[in-house]
C-alpha cells in the first residue's frame, strides 16, 4: 500500500495524527501520478492545505507541467487567496496544453464574483480553442442567459440539446422553454413543455412550466404542473395564486376557494389569495366565508383598496350600512374611490341620512354619469326626495342609455 493510500485511509478513519508524517513519506516515495490523485482526493475531502502542499511539490519537480499550477490556483481562489491564484493562472502561456483549463477556471472565478463580462470573454476565448467542447458552450449559454442575451443563449441551448437533455444536473429543456419565455415567445415555450413534460422534474421547472402554460391559456396543463408543485412542496407559496387563477379561468369557484384557503394557510400575507378566495366564495353564495376572508385580508393589508372595495360591495349587498361607512371613515377624501362614494350613498340612504346620501351620490356622479345602474339608483333616490328638477335631468340622461326602461319612461312623462 502506498503512503498516499495510507494517508487517505487514516483520514477516512478520522485518524489525523499521522497526516504530516504520511504526507512527507508520500512526497518522498510515491509516483507523481499517485500524488496527483492524492491531491485531487484531498481536495474533495476538504483537506485543501495538504492538497496545496502536494501541488507545490509537483510544480517544483515539474515546472513545465502547467496543469498542476491550474489545480493549485483553483484551490487558492476557493480559499480566498485571489491574488496568488490569479497570478498562477495568468502565468500559464497560450502555448501550454493547460491554457484552456486556465481560461475555464478564470471564467468560473469571475462569474462567481459577479464580473460577468470578463467571465464571458474568457469563455469566448476558450470556445475558440475548443469549438466542440460542450462544457464551454454550456457555461457560455448560462452567462448569456444571466446577462439577458436570450437570443444568444437560445442558440447555444438548442445546439447542446441535440446531444443531451441535461448538463451538470441542469435540465436543458427547462432552460430552453425559459429562454423562449424570456424572449416573449410563449407559444414556443409551451410547445417545448408539452413535448417534454416527462423531462420536467424539479420543482422550480414545474412552477415555471405552469406559469408559461397559464400565459398561453392552457389552464388544464398549467393546473397539472402547479398541482405537482404543491403536492411536492405544500409550502411553495408562489404556486397558489397561479393555481387559483387557472381555476378561475375555468370558472371553478370551489377550487379557487379551496386553493386560496390552502395557500393562506402557508402565507397569510398573500393579498391576492384573500381577494380571489372571497370573490369565489361570493360566487358560491358563501357570503360568511367571503366576509371572513376580506376582513382578515384588510387586517393584514389595511391599505389594499381592492379588498376594501370588495368588502364594501358585500356590506352593501347585505345592507350592513354602518359597517360599510366605517370602512372609509379614516381615509382622506383623495383616497376615497368613486365606487366608494356610490356605496356610501346607498348605505346612508339605508340609514335615512338623506343629506349625506345626496352628497355621496353627487360625488360619485362625475365618474358614473354614463352608468345606467348608477343613474337609476340616483333617480329613485332624488324622486323619493321630490326633487323633480334633478330627477328630470337624470332621467333624460338615463333614457338615452336605456330607452327600453318603460318604468323610467313613465316616470319622466309624469314629471
Amino acid at each position: 500500500m502506498s503512503y498516499s493510500e495510507q494517508l487517505l485511509d487514516a483520514i477516512q478513519n478520522h485518524d489525523f495524527s499521522q497526516n504530516k508524517h504520511l504526507l512527507k513519506e508520500a512526497l518522498d516515495n510515491d509516483a507523481p501520478e499517485v500524488l496527483s490523485s492524492l491531491a485531487e482526493n484531498l481536495t474533495g475531502l476538504g483537506f485543501t492545505d495538504l492538497a496545496k502542499e502536494i501541488y507545490r511539490a509537483l510544480i517544483a519537480k515539474f515546472p513545465k507541467e502547467d496543469l498542476f499550477k491550474v489545480y493549485l490556483a483553483e484551490i487558492m481562489l476557493n480559499d480566498g487567496d485571489d491574488d496568488d491564484g490569479l497570478s498562477l493562472l495568468y502565468n500559464v502561456p497560450e502555448s501550454s496544453s493547460a491554457y484552456l483549463d486556465s481560461l475555464l477556471v478564470q471564467a468560473d472565478y469571475y462569474q462567481t464574483n459577479g464580473l460577468i463580462e470578463t467571465a464571458k470573454d474568457k469563455l469566448i476565448r476558450a470556445l475558440q480553442l475548443a469549438p466542440e467542447e460542450d462544457a464551454i458552450k454550456f457555461g457560455l449559454a448560462e452567462i448569456e442567459y444571466l446577462s439577458g442575451n436570450y437570443e444568444q443563449a437560445l442558440e447555444l441551448y438548442q445546439d447542446l440539446i441535440k446531444r443531451q437533455s441535461t448538463f451538470s444536473e441542469v435540465n436543458l429543456y427547462q432552460r430552453l422553454f425559459a429562454t423562449f419565455a424570456k424572449l416573449g415567445n410563449y407559444e414556443e415555450a409551451a410547445k417545448v413543455i408539452r413535448e417534454h413534460a416527462n423531462s420536467i422534474l424539479d420543482i422550480d421547472s414545474k412552477y415555471e412550466a405552469g406559469l408559461v402554460l397559464l400565459s398561453v391559456g392552457d389552464d388544464k396543463q398549467a393546473i397539472k404542473f402547479l398541482d405537482e408543485v404543491i403536492e411536492q412542496s405544500p409550502d411553495y407559496v408562489n404556486a397558489y395564486p397561479l393555481l387559483a387563477q387557472a381555476y378561475d379561468h375555468q370558472h371553478d369557484n370551489e377550487q379557487v376557494l379551496r386553493t386560496a384557503q390552502a395557500g393562506l394557510a402557508y402565507n397569510e400575507l398573500d393579498e391576492t389569495l384573500y381577494s380571489m378566495g372571497a370573490r369565489a366564495a361570493a360566487n358560491l353564495n358563501e357570503l360568511d366565508t367571503a366576509r371572513d376572508l376580506l376582513e382578515k385580508g384588510l387586517k393584514v393589508a389595511p391599505d389594499n383598496s381592492d379588498l376594501r372595495m370588495q368588502l364594501s360591495n358585500l356590506y352593501v349587498h347585505e345592507h350592513q350600512a354602518k359597517e360599510n361607512i366605517a370602512l372609509f371613515s379614516n381615509l382622506d377624501e383623495e383616497s376615497v374611490e368613486p365606487q366608494a362614494h356610490w356605496n356610501m350613498a346607498l348605505s346612508y340612504e339605508d340609514l335615512d341620512d338623506i343629506q349625506k346620501a345626496q352628497s355621496e351620490f353627487l360625488l360619485a356622479y362625475p365618474d358614473f354619469k354614463d352608468n345606467p345602474d348608477f343613474l337609476r339608483q340616483m333617480i329613485i333616490f332624488f324622486n323619493v326626495q321630490n326633487n323633480d328638477e334633478i330627477t328630470k335631468q337624470l332621467l333624460e340622461r338615463y333614457l338615452k342609455l336605456a330607452p327600453e326602461d318603460d318604468e323610467m319612461q313613465d316616470l319622466y312623462n309624469n314629471l
